[in-house]
């Protein structure tokens, strides 16, 4: 199982990081969600892809994502979906005793590995991303955002 992101060519330079200069120490939740690191997903596992096929997936949209469906996985109170922003495209999630099969709204596709091999690509991915986000942005360090993030992966960040 493999989770990665990537950013895009077409709609990269469109995230806010890009298009506003500024801290982004005190950059909301639901602005990073919505407005930042604009990319493609992948989700992949045993040589077949289900990551949408468009490039305007916002980063941190798809780190809380994936970190909910862990939870769910878990077996915790919460959505087994990663939905798109503005679209209404989606990931679902169902938990079949110890693994997890997921099924795309736009592809003729179902993946299906254990619930294990997700949280360990999830919380890669998570923690990555992150390390990769905050070396070209250091004022992500100090946003109190990112440090839950961080901490809810087991990552921990310096503060600035």
């Amino acid at each position: 199982m493999k989770i990665s992101f990537s950013s895009s060519l077409d709609y990269g330079s469109r995230g806010r990081e890009c298009t506003q200069s500024g801290d982004l120490a005190d950059v909301s939740k639901a602005d990073l969600i919505w407005y930042y690191f604009l990319g493609r997903l992948s989700i992949s596992h045993g040589g077949v892809e289900i990551g949408p096929p468009w490039g305007w997936v916002p980063l941190f949209d798809a780190m809380y994502a994936v970190q909910e469906v862990m939870v769910f996985a878990r077996g915790g109170n919460a959505l087994g979906k990663i939905d798109f922003t503005e679209n209404p495209e989606f990931i679902s999630f169902e938990l079949d005793r110890d693994f997890l099969r997921m099924t795309p709204t736009y592809l003729e596709a179902t993946l299906r590995c254990s619930v294990d091999e997700f949280v360990d690509a999830g919380t890669l991915f998570i923690a990555g991303e992150l390390q990769r986000v905050m070396r070209e942005y250091p004022s992500l360090t100090r946003n109190r955002e990112v440090h839950a993030l961080a901490r809810d992966v087991g990552l921990e960040v310096p503060d600035n």
